[in-house]
Protein backbone atom coordinates (compact mmCIF):
# COMPACT_ATOMS: atom_id res chain seq x y z
CA UNK A 1 0.00 0.00 0.00
CA UNK A 2 1.11 3.53 -0.68
CA UNK A 3 1.44 5.91 1.86
CA UNK A 4 -1.40 8.78 1.76
CA UNK A 5 -1.71 12.19 3.61
CA UNK A 6 -5.51 12.31 4.26
CA UNK A 7 -5.82 15.69 5.17
CA UNK A 8 -3.94 17.34 2.60
CA UNK A 9 -5.07 20.35 0.58
CA UNK A 10 -6.88 21.10 4.15
CA UNK A 11 -6.52 24.17 5.45
CA UNK A 12 -7.04 25.28 9.19
CA UNK A 13 -6.19 28.40 11.18
CA UNK A 14 -5.10 28.04 14.49
CA UNK A 15 -5.44 30.36 16.74
CA UNK A 16 -4.67 28.26 19.86
CA UNK A 17 -1.60 28.54 22.50
CA UNK A 18 0.14 26.36 25.48
CA UNK A 19 -0.29 22.94 24.76
CA UNK A 20 -3.99 21.15 23.72
CA UNK A 21 -4.76 23.23 20.44
CA UNK A 22 -1.19 23.73 19.62
CA UNK A 23 -0.17 19.89 19.56
CA UNK A 24 -3.58 18.46 17.88
CA UNK A 25 -2.97 21.20 15.32
CA UNK A 26 0.34 19.94 14.95
CA UNK A 27 -0.74 16.07 14.76
CA UNK A 28 -3.25 17.46 11.89
CA UNK A 29 -0.42 19.00 10.33
CA UNK A 30 1.07 15.19 10.17
CA UNK A 31 -1.85 14.56 8.27
CA UNK A 32 -1.22 16.86 5.89
CA UNK A 33 -3.22 19.59 7.22
CA UNK A 34 -1.76 23.19 6.16
CA UNK A 35 -1.73 24.90 9.39
CA UNK A 36 -1.65 28.69 10.05
CA UNK A 37 -0.79 29.37 13.36
CA UNK A 38 -2.74 32.64 14.52
CA UNK A 39 -0.81 34.90 17.29
CA UNK A 40 -1.35 38.70 18.50
CA UNK A 41 1.63 40.72 19.16
CA UNK A 42 -0.55 41.59 22.25
CA UNK A 43 -0.93 37.85 23.41
CA UNK A 44 1.73 35.62 22.08
CA UNK A 45 1.73 32.02 22.83
CA UNK A 46 3.61 31.82 26.02
CA UNK A 47 5.46 28.53 24.94
CA UNK A 48 7.30 30.95 23.27
CA UNK A 49 9.47 31.77 26.64
CA UNK A 50 9.60 27.99 27.82
CA UNK A 51 13.24 26.74 28.77
CA UNK A 52 15.21 24.91 27.75
CA UNK A 53 15.93 26.78 24.52
CA UNK A 54 18.34 26.40 21.82
CA UNK A 55 19.90 29.55 20.25
CA UNK A 56 17.07 31.20 21.88
CA UNK A 57 14.03 29.31 20.72
CA UNK A 58 11.77 27.12 23.15
CA UNK A 59 12.56 23.75 22.37
CA UNK A 60 8.83 22.87 23.43
CA UNK A 61 6.92 25.94 20.94
CA UNK A 62 9.31 24.71 18.19
CA UNK A 63 8.39 20.84 18.98
CA UNK A 64 4.78 21.84 18.89
CA UNK A 65 4.64 24.68 15.96
CA UNK A 66 7.62 23.90 13.75
CA UNK A 67 5.19 22.31 11.23
CA UNK A 68 2.81 25.57 11.01
CA UNK A 69 2.81 29.05 8.97
CA UNK A 70 3.50 31.22 11.89
CA UNK A 71 1.63 34.38 11.69
CA UNK A 72 1.74 37.43 13.80
CA UNK A 73 -0.91 39.79 13.16
CA UNK A 74 -2.63 42.21 15.45
CA UNK A 75 -6.55 41.10 14.72
CA UNK A 76 -7.58 44.10 16.80
CA UNK A 77 -7.16 46.51 14.46
CA UNK A 78 -8.64 47.09 10.69
CA UNK A 79 -5.80 46.20 8.95
CA UNK A 80 -5.01 43.12 10.77
CA UNK A 81 -8.88 41.83 10.99
CA UNK A 82 -8.79 42.17 6.99
CA UNK A 83 -5.75 40.25 6.86
CA UNK A 84 -7.71 37.59 8.61
CA UNK A 85 -10.71 37.74 7.09
CA UNK A 86 -8.57 36.94 3.78
CA UNK A 87 -7.56 34.05 5.51
CA UNK A 88 -10.65 33.18 6.63
CA UNK A 89 -12.33 32.90 3.65
CA UNK A 90 -9.83 30.49 1.95
CA UNK A 91 -9.93 27.78 5.13
CA UNK A 92 -11.87 24.72 5.83
CA UNK A 93 -11.35 25.09 9.90
CA UNK A 94 -10.68 27.30 12.75
CA UNK A 95 -9.75 26.04 15.90
CA UNK A 96 -9.84 28.43 18.82
CA UNK A 97 -8.86 28.01 22.48
CA UNK A 98 -10.36 31.39 24.55
CA UNK A 99 -12.77 31.19 27.35
CA UNK A 100 -16.76 31.86 25.85
CA UNK A 101 -16.77 35.49 24.63
CA UNK A 102 -13.95 36.27 23.63
CA UNK A 103 -13.98 35.93 20.15
CA UNK A 104 -17.11 37.36 19.32
CA UNK A 105 -15.15 40.68 20.92
CA UNK A 106 -12.16 39.77 18.64
CA UNK A 107 -14.85 39.88 15.49
CA UNK A 108 -14.12 36.21 15.00
CA UNK A 109 -16.62 34.34 16.62
CA UNK A 110 -18.75 31.23 14.85
CA UNK A 111 -21.74 33.35 13.87
CA UNK A 112 -19.34 35.84 12.29
CA UNK A 113 -17.25 33.85 10.65
CA UNK A 114 -19.54 31.55 8.90
CA UNK A 115 -21.15 34.49 7.39
CA UNK A 116 -17.20 35.55 5.80
CA UNK A 117 -16.76 31.43 4.97
CA UNK A 118 -20.34 29.85 5.02
CA UNK A 119 -18.59 26.42 4.94
CA UNK A 120 -16.49 26.65 7.62
CA UNK A 121 -15.86 24.03 10.13
CA UNK A 122 -15.25 26.15 13.62
CA UNK A 123 -13.80 24.32 16.69
CA UNK A 124 -13.67 25.92 19.93
CA UNK A 125 -11.24 24.30 23.14
CA UNK A 126 -12.50 25.30 26.73
CA UNK A 127 -12.39 24.44 30.00
CA UNK A 128 -15.57 23.43 31.06
CA UNK A 129 -17.97 24.26 27.25
CA UNK A 130 -19.63 27.29 26.70
CA UNK A 131 -22.24 27.50 28.87
CA UNK A 132 -22.33 26.66 32.56
CA UNK A 133 -21.73 27.57 35.93
CA UNK A 134 -17.91 27.13 35.53
CA UNK A 135 -17.81 28.24 31.94
CA UNK A 136 -16.03 31.39 32.33
CA UNK A 137 -13.65 29.81 35.01
CA UNK A 138 -10.12 30.06 34.81
CA UNK A 139 -8.38 26.60 34.97
CA UNK A 140 -5.55 24.28 33.61
CA UNK A 141 -4.87 20.15 33.87
CA UNK A 142 -4.85 19.87 36.83
CA UNK A 143 -8.11 21.31 37.94
CA UNK A 144 -9.97 20.02 35.01
CA UNK A 145 -9.00 16.14 36.58
CA UNK A 146 -9.34 17.49 39.67
CA UNK A 147 -13.02 18.38 39.02
CA UNK A 148 -14.16 15.51 36.71
CA UNK A 149 -12.22 12.66 39.14
CA UNK A 150 -9.38 11.82 37.59
CA UNK A 151 -6.91 13.05 40.31
CA UNK A 152 -9.06 11.08 42.27
CA UNK A 153 -7.94 7.72 40.98
CA UNK A 154 -4.46 8.34 41.27
CA UNK A 155 -3.37 8.39 44.84
CA UNK A 156 -0.26 7.00 46.90
CA UNK A 157 -0.43 4.26 49.50
CA UNK A 158 -1.53 7.34 52.36
CA UNK A 159 -4.48 8.12 49.80
CA UNK A 160 -3.07 11.66 48.48
CA UNK A 161 -4.04 12.50 45.24
CA UNK A 162 -0.52 12.56 42.69
CA UNK A 163 0.06 15.34 40.21
CA UNK A 164 0.71 13.38 37.03
CA UNK A 165 3.71 13.62 35.01
CA UNK A 166 1.90 14.17 31.79
CA UNK A 167 -1.28 15.90 31.14
CA UNK A 168 -4.09 14.23 30.75
CA UNK A 169 -7.02 16.51 30.15
CA UNK A 170 -4.65 18.82 27.84
CA UNK A 171 -3.91 16.02 25.61
CA UNK A 172 -6.83 13.24 25.84
CA UNK A 173 -9.94 15.83 26.25
CA UNK A 174 -8.01 18.23 23.85
CA UNK A 175 -5.21 17.31 21.49
CA UNK A 176 -6.53 13.87 20.56
CA UNK A 177 -10.43 15.15 20.78
CA UNK A 178 -9.67 18.59 18.56
CA UNK A 179 -8.44 15.72 15.79
CA UNK A 180 -11.90 13.78 16.30
CA UNK A 181 -13.39 16.91 16.24
CA UNK A 182 -11.79 18.20 13.27
CA UNK A 183 -11.95 15.23 10.93
CA UNK A 184 -16.10 14.54 11.88
CA UNK A 185 -16.70 18.24 11.38
CA UNK A 186 -14.96 17.63 7.83
CA UNK A 187 -17.35 14.93 7.44
CA UNK A 188 -20.22 16.47 8.04
CA UNK A 189 -19.86 20.17 6.76
CA UNK A 190 -18.87 17.45 3.24
CA UNK A 191 -22.12 16.03 3.90
CA UNK A 192 -24.49 18.79 4.59
CA UNK A 193 -22.63 21.67 2.75
CA UNK A 194 -23.26 24.05 5.50
CA UNK A 195 -20.92 25.40 8.69
CA UNK A 196 -19.95 23.64 11.39
CA UNK A 197 -19.76 24.36 15.07
CA UNK A 198 -18.05 22.07 17.70
CA UNK A 199 -17.09 22.32 21.44
CA UNK A 200 -14.65 20.38 23.08
CA UNK A 201 -15.01 20.98 26.99
CA UNK A 202 -11.14 20.07 28.14
CA UNK A 203 -12.86 18.63 31.62
CA UNK A 204 -16.06 16.81 30.18
CA UNK A 205 -13.64 15.07 27.30
CA UNK A 206 -10.97 13.71 29.07
CA UNK A 207 -13.16 12.40 31.56
CA UNK A 208 -13.75 9.64 29.27
CA UNK A 209 -10.83 8.12 30.41
CA UNK A 210 -12.45 6.77 33.89
CA UNK A 211 -15.10 4.92 31.74
CA UNK A 212 -14.10 1.40 33.33
CA UNK A 213 -14.00 3.13 37.25
CA UNK A 214 -17.59 4.79 36.55
CA UNK A 215 -18.98 1.91 34.92
CA UNK A 216 -17.76 -0.11 37.90
CA UNK A 217 -19.19 3.09 40.43
CA UNK A 218 -21.85 2.82 38.88
CA UNK A 219 -22.40 -0.69 39.26
CA UNK A 220 -22.07 -0.94 42.87
CA UNK A 221 -18.34 -1.86 42.57
CA UNK A 222 -15.85 0.79 43.70
CA UNK A 223 -12.85 1.11 41.10
CA UNK A 224 -10.35 1.02 44.12
CA UNK A 225 -12.17 -1.95 45.70
CA UNK A 226 -12.11 -4.05 42.68
CA UNK A 227 -9.23 -6.12 41.12
CA UNK A 228 -9.31 -5.63 37.61
CA UNK A 229 -7.07 -3.42 36.27
CA UNK A 230 -6.52 -1.52 39.56
CA UNK A 231 -3.23 -3.15 40.94
CA UNK A 232 -4.92 -5.97 43.13
CA UNK A 233 -4.10 -8.88 40.84
CA UNK A 234 -1.22 -10.28 40.61
CA UNK A 235 -0.80 -10.75 37.51
CA UNK A 236 -1.35 -7.29 36.52
CA UNK A 237 1.60 -5.56 38.41
CA UNK A 238 4.59 -3.54 38.19
CA UNK A 239 7.93 -5.30 39.68
CA UNK A 240 11.26 -4.06 40.35
CA UNK A 241 14.03 -5.82 38.93
CA UNK A 242 17.80 -6.28 40.12
CA UNK A 243 19.23 -3.38 38.67
CA UNK A 244 16.38 -1.29 39.94
CA UNK A 245 14.36 -0.77 37.23
CA UNK A 246 11.10 -2.20 36.66
CA UNK A 247 8.86 -4.47 34.58
CA UNK A 248 5.38 -4.59 33.82
CA UNK A 249 3.21 -7.31 33.99
CA UNK A 250 -0.08 -7.32 32.20
CA UNK A 251 -0.96 -11.26 31.44
CA UNK A 252 -5.04 -10.25 32.40
CA UNK A 253 -5.97 -13.21 30.30
CA UNK A 254 -5.17 -16.67 32.39
CA UNK A 255 -3.43 -17.84 28.60
CA UNK A 256 -0.80 -15.13 29.30
CA UNK A 257 -0.21 -15.91 33.18
CA UNK A 258 -0.37 -19.70 32.77
CA UNK A 259 2.47 -19.24 29.99
CA UNK A 260 4.16 -16.96 31.72
CA UNK A 261 4.28 -20.05 34.63
CA UNK A 262 5.56 -22.38 32.30
CA UNK A 263 8.57 -20.30 30.97
CA UNK A 264 9.97 -19.27 34.30
CA UNK A 265 9.28 -23.24 35.80
CA UNK A 266 6.82 -22.43 38.28
CA UNK A 267 3.40 -24.84 36.71
CA UNK A 268 2.28 -24.68 40.39
CA UNK A 269 1.33 -21.13 39.55
CA UNK A 270 -0.70 -21.74 37.46
CA UNK A 271 -4.88 -21.39 37.46
CA UNK A 272 -8.05 -21.21 36.13
CA UNK A 273 -9.61 -18.63 38.12
CA UNK A 274 -8.42 -15.40 38.08
CA UNK A 275 -9.90 -14.56 41.38
CA UNK A 276 -7.05 -16.73 43.01
CA UNK A 277 -4.50 -14.03 41.73
CA UNK A 278 -6.02 -11.50 43.71
CA UNK A 279 -3.02 -9.92 46.04
CA UNK A 280 -3.32 -11.92 49.19
CA UNK A 281 -4.77 -14.62 47.82
CA UNK A 282 -2.06 -15.36 45.66
CA UNK A 283 1.64 -14.32 47.78
CA UNK A 284 2.56 -11.18 45.58
CA UNK A 285 6.23 -11.20 47.60
CA UNK A 286 6.92 -14.20 45.35
CA UNK A 287 6.92 -12.46 42.43
CA UNK A 288 8.28 -9.49 43.78
CA UNK A 289 11.34 -12.06 45.09
CA UNK A 290 11.37 -13.35 41.16
CA UNK A 291 11.75 -10.27 39.53
CA UNK A 292 14.42 -8.65 41.73
CA UNK A 293 17.17 -11.63 40.53
CA UNK A 294 17.35 -10.91 37.37
CA UNK A 295 17.94 -7.54 35.46
CA UNK A 296 14.94 -5.87 33.39
CA UNK A 297 16.79 -6.54 30.37
CA UNK A 298 17.54 -10.13 31.21
CA UNK A 299 13.56 -10.24 31.64
CA UNK A 300 12.86 -8.50 28.80
CA UNK A 301 15.50 -11.04 26.28
CA UNK A 302 14.02 -14.03 28.57
CA UNK A 303 10.07 -13.23 27.11
CA UNK A 304 10.55 -11.76 23.74
CA UNK A 305 9.46 -14.94 21.92
CA UNK A 306 6.86 -15.36 24.56
CA UNK A 307 3.82 -13.73 24.49
CA UNK A 308 2.75 -13.17 27.69
CA UNK A 309 2.19 -9.20 28.13
CA UNK A 310 5.75 -8.44 29.99
CA UNK A 311 6.91 -4.91 29.09
CA UNK A 312 9.78 -2.47 30.34
CA UNK A 313 9.10 0.25 32.11
CA UNK A 314 11.86 2.60 30.08
CA UNK A 315 12.47 6.03 30.92
CA UNK A 316 11.20 8.96 29.02
CA UNK A 317 15.24 9.25 27.91
CA UNK A 318 15.19 5.72 26.63
CA UNK A 319 12.43 5.84 24.68
CA UNK A 320 13.75 9.11 23.02
CA UNK A 321 16.89 7.20 22.11
CA UNK A 322 14.50 4.57 20.48
CA UNK A 323 13.61 3.79 16.92
CA UNK A 324 10.07 4.57 18.46
CA UNK A 325 8.06 7.69 17.32
CA UNK A 326 8.89 10.66 20.12
CA UNK A 327 5.48 12.18 21.39
CA UNK A 328 5.55 15.15 18.94
CA UNK A 329 5.79 12.87 15.77
CA UNK A 330 2.81 11.01 14.08
CA UNK A 331 0.92 8.97 16.21
CA UNK A 332 -0.30 6.89 13.14
CA UNK A 333 0.12 5.71 9.80
CA UNK A 334 -2.16 6.29 6.30
CA UNK A 335 -2.19 4.17 3.28
CA UNK A 336 -4.56 4.27 0.18
CA UNK A 337 -5.79 1.01 -1.23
Amino acid sequence: MKPTLPLKNIKIIDFTRLLPGPLGTHLLSQMGAEIFKIESPKRMDTTRYYQPKINDVSLLFNALNHTKKQCIIDYETDEGYKEIVKIIQSADVLVEQFRPGAMKAFKLDYETVKNINPKIVYISITGYGQTGPNSLKAGHDLNFIAENGLLSLNKDTRGTPVIPDFQLADIAGGSYMLIAACTTGLLAQKLQNKAQFISISLADASGSLATIPNAMLHGGMPYQKTPILSGMLVNYNVYQCQDKKWIALAALELKFWNLFCEVIQKNHWKTDNTDTLIAGRFDKKKLEDLFITKPRDTWVELFKNHDVCLSAVKELEEVNCSDNKNSYGAPFDCFEG
